[in-house]
């Protein structure tokens, strides 16, 4: 079951991702996707090796399937969430954005743990809920130091 939650979940996110239309630059997108990764994989990491918070799949292995959700998960819904957010908007909006995103995330993050993608030790599904509106604000922040950055350079 967990095998066909990943490859649906990989192929929804993607199609969603590539077909939706662009509101940011790809260099945009790129560069702050990139970024999420990078920060993604030290929080990870740490998070299941050394404090055994989270994980996927197994506890206490490494496991190349991991990939698949790095690169046919993340990407595509960390798009998703800088391409959509309210940049223009009253904050109320922009904190109602988040905290939509929070919740769907955790109610993924949810039905993963449920089919054995992800594992929970010593973390739980509030913690996520609470951490997801501060985990994508630093995505949004990265676009507006990218954009700032390019203006700096004089290439935006």
């Amino acid at each position: 079951m967990k095998w066909i939650v990943l490859i649906i979940s990989i192929l929804i996110f993607n199609a969603v991702a590539i077909l939706m239309r662009k509101r940011l630059k790809i260099s945009e997108i790129y560069a702050t996707v990139a970024v999420a990764l990078l920060l993604d994989l030290l929080v990870d990491v740490y998070a299941s090796f050394r404090f055994k918070a989270w994980g996927f799949f197994e506890v206490e292995k490494a496991e190349f399937s991991v990939i698949l959700i790095l690169f046919g998960i993340y990407p595509a819904v960390a798009t998703m969430i800088i391409n959509w957010y309210p940049y223009k908007s009253v904050w109320k909006l922009k904190l109602g954005y988040l905290i939509g995103w929070a919740v769907f995330s955790t109610a993924y993050e949810w039905l993963t743990v449920k089919v054995g993608i992800l594992w929970h030790i010593n973390w739980n599904l509030f913690y996520s809920l609470v951490m997801y509106p501060f985990i994508y604000y630093m995505l949004i922040l990265h676009v507006r130091m990218y954009r700032r950055i390019m203006a700096i350079n004089g290439t935006q």
